[in-house]
């Protein structure tokens, strides 16, 4: 009985796994074959049509922006950039305004991105726009505002066709995911809750325009861009006095942008005070940080509203209507100051971040730290309604372009690919070309030694010149070489390092006939590295200061130029002067008055100041030297020792201390070290070119002269040539009295004449004897 229960059992035990396993084969299959038709059904899509230009658009609520296909007329590449589901980039060209007429009883304009794709998209963001809903099993496009709706038709796509602003293959995407909207072109204003308005102050009456005549392509650009911006609030029909002329303004990729020409409005416009940050301010947040991003805004003058009272002053004069901005225009006087403001106020508290109008640096000291500061901007940036345009934007990277400069955890230098286009530059053939070449290389002049030497023959071709000129410019040999040498002199930039208040300070001063040079410096990884160079030329009545006068000197500007970096610091001045070192040490009243304020302007930074030998001063004492021998073409010099003998027999003499010195072209030149300054070798060739730069100065005696070239350059018979040149100078021999003589006593007849009475006075002077007799 038992055995056969037991069969019983485990037949029936074996019926139910049986009949388990099916179910879970049949549900296993079902839930296959529903993820499978999900996948499929996932490929077809709803397509509407616009009735105007017959173009076919796939309604797809997955991609982020709308879109349409680009043609060959409007390829012209544009620098936003947006991205396929694999990360793949899609290249954009720009804006077009559509107008859609899609059969839902109203027009649908709106900004589309032209883009490498191969059909026209209606994105989250037309959807969101118009309140739109899709239908894909009615094949129906809902009007959410009418209640109307459009039949489409459903295609099947042989691809997901996800368009994304966010490129999801960076390294911070899951970051920038917990804000998808912060990501998205913010094509239409926003109200912000910062309560941050722009303020239009004027003298003076309201300024009027007529308004100007457009060609009829440029007409129909300017009514389409109002009517879009009429009907997204961000402009509104005006009817008062002011009025500015419409300005179509041409942006990179070819398309316009409708603003006013405020030159009249901005004339009346009263400074805003709020002060732009300095471009080299961000050294100041960098300090032993690593990792870096930068943060391009997208549309950011959008956010900011006018204030109601002063919309009126904003009036744009049109063929077809006058109108006025509800939110911030381009071209207004004071837009980049109340622009600063406010992200100076969104931004405030973070310690990290340097934002520089539109553009937003941070910058951190770990990959951890950098994850935290990035949360923390992307949340202030999307809490006020602000965007990021991911394609010029840069995350969690060791080296950085920002504002013109290459930011590395080492320090700052110019750009590698500004400094190749400027090496590229062609000679200027005109006085504007070199104008333009001169700008281009200042805006790099705080990285540049003796700019103002090396640039002043360009600069005189500037003199007397107007704006535009396009005057020929007569090209000398000597011109050339200081345009070449400039272009070098910047591909040799020197790395300058970022301050550090925990670091030991140090100021390098020395002074030279003719100028002061300094460099700031800090105590870092077991050297002394720059953080800034300063130089200045001297007047007239500086050069003929005594040495220790011109040394004082030098150290109370080089404080007053760095005073921003000095104060409240401990820091020690060296200079190469050594009765300076006893300044602080003598009473003040043994000064002179001029002497006295410099030295009590010095003490209150520091009175430490020690002595360093010139040839341990290279550098300020390189910069000090800012117009002496101004045209001296070392590398040439360098040449011409390599085949020099002379040199050769030098190199043997134990006396001399011969050593080979770099140029910043990479050649070398010996120069002698056994005096306390480096003095170069002068080859045969150059000698007399030498001696005329020095002697022609002031033209003084042979000593004098000898005594100037022998501190500055050595060769064999140096003093016996500069004597014979001294004996030759033609202006000494003009100019000078080589001998004085000495002429003697005249002599004159006395006259005997009838008609003169001779008289003649005799005073006696009489003494008292104390025996009563008169003495004379």
């Amino acid at each position: 009985m038992l055995s056969g229960e037991m069969s019983s059992s485990l037949q029936l035990e074996s019926k139910t796994t049986r009949k388990s396993g099916k179910l879970k084969s049949a549900v296993s299959s079902a839930t296959n074959s529903a993820a499978e038709n999900e996948k499929e059904c996932r490929k077809f899509r709803l397509f509407v049509r616009d009735r105007r230009s017959n173009l076919r658009f796939l309604v797809d609520s997955g991609a982020d922006v709308s879109i349409i296909s680009a043609t060959s007329q409007n390829k012209k590449k544009a620098e936003y950039l947006l991205y396929a589901d694999n990360g793949t980039e899609i290249s954009t060209y720009g804006i077009k305004m559509l107008n859609l007429d899609l059969g839902l009883r109203r027009d649908f304009q709106f900004p589309f991105i032209i883009a490498d794709v191969t059909k026209g998209i209606l994105g989250a963001d037309f959807l969101h726009k118009y309140n739109s809903l899709v239908d894909i099993n009615k094949k129906k496009l809902i009007d959410g505002i009418t209640n109307l709706f459009v039949i489409g038709d459903i295609t099947a796509i042989s691809s997901d066709n996800v368009i994304s602003t966010l490129n999801k293959s960076i390294k911070i995407s899951n970051l920038l995911l917990k804000y998808p909207e912060i990501s998205r072109p913010n094509l239409f204003p926003k109200e912000i809750k910062l309560d941050v308005k722009h303020f239009i102050e004027t003298n003076g009456q309201p300024i009027h325009a007529k308004a100007r005549q457009l060609d009829p392509k440029r007409l129909a650009i300017a009514k389409e861009q109002f009517t879009f911006m009429l009907n997204n609030e961000i402009i509104r029909p005006s009817n008062l006095q002011w009025s500015s002329p419409l300005h179509l303004a041409t942006k990179k990729d070819g398309s316009y942008r409708p603003c006013g020409d405020y030159r009249q409005l901005n004339a009346q416009t009263i400074p805003d005070r709020y002060p732009i940050p300095r471009l080299e301010d961000f050294h100041q947040i960098l300090k032993e940080t690593k990792i870096f991003s930068k943060i391009d805004l997208f549309n950011a003058y959008f956010q900011i509203h006018i204030a109601e009272e002063h919309k009126c002053k904003t009036a744009i004069i049109t063929p077809f209507g006058l109108y006025e901005f509800n939110v911030m225009s381009f071209g207004l006087k004071n837009a980049p100051a109340t622009f600063q403001r406010f992200i100076h106020e969104v931004l405030r508290g973070l310690d990290f971040v340097f934002p520089y109008l539109d553009d937003i640096l941070i910058a951190s000291k770990s990959n951890q730290e950098h994850e935290i500061h990035l949360n923390l901007v992307l949340k202030r940036l999307n809490t006020f309604g602000l965007r990021i345009n991911i394609s010029k934007s840069v995350f969690a990277v060791e080296e950085i372009e920002f504002l013109g400069y290459l930011i590395t955890p080492q320090g700052s230098r110019p750009l590698p690919d500004k400094v190749q286009a400027i090496m590229n530059y062609k000679r200027p053939e005109n006085i504007q070309d070199l104008r333009t070449f001169l700008g281009i290389l200042n805006f790099y002049r705080r990285y540049l030694k003796d700019a103002a030497k090396n640039q002043a023959l360009l600069h005189e071709y500037l003199k007397g010149s107007k704006k535009k000129d396009k005057r020929k410019i007569q090209w000398t040999d000597e011109a050339e070489k200081q345009f070449e040498k400039c272009k070098n002199d910047l591909a040799n930039a020197t790395l300058l390092s970022f301050p550090n208040s925990e670091l030991p300070l140090s100021l390098f001063t020395d002074a030279s006939d003719t100028a002061i040079g300094a460099v700031l410096q800090q105590y870092e990884n077991s050297t002394w590295q720059p953080i800034a160079f300063y130089s200045k030329k001297l007047n007239d009545t500086q050069q003929n200061y005594s040495t220790y006068d011109r040394e004082l000197l030098g150290i109370y500007l080089s404080v007053k130029h760095f005073k921003h970096y000095l104060e409240g610091r401990t820091f020690t001045i060296y200079t190469d002067h050594k009765p300076l070192i006893f300044a602080f040490h003598q009473k003040l009243d043994k000064a002179a008055p001029r002497q006295a304020r410099q030295l009590n302007y010095i003490s209150q930074f520091s009175t430490d100041i020690k002595y360093i030998k010139g040839e341990n001063n290279i550098v300020a004492d390189t910069l000090s030297r800012v117009t002496e021998v101004s045209s001296i073409d070392y590398d040439q010099i360098a040449d011409a020792q390599t085949q020099d003998e002379e040199l050769k027999s030098l190199l043997t003499i134990a006396s001399l201390n011969l050593k080979e010195y770099p140029l910043p072209s990479g050649k070398y030149l010996w120069c002698d070290t056994s005096t306390s300054k480096i003095r170069p070798y002068i080859p045969q060739a150059f000698r007399k070119q030498i001696f005329h730069h020095i002697h022609d100065l002031s033209h003084p005696g042979i000593k004098s002269t000898i005594k100037l070239m022998n501190s500055k350059f050595i060769w064999p018979s140096i003093k016996k040539d500069v004597q014979l040149w001294t004996r030759t100078c033609i202006p000494c021999q003009k100019a000078k009295i080589n001998r004085h003589t000495k002429t003697k006593l005249g002599e004159f007849e006395v006259p005997f004449q009838a008609d003169f009475v001779l008289c003649i006075q005799i005073s006696l002077v009489l003494f008292l004897h104390p025996e009563g007799i008169f003495t004379v």
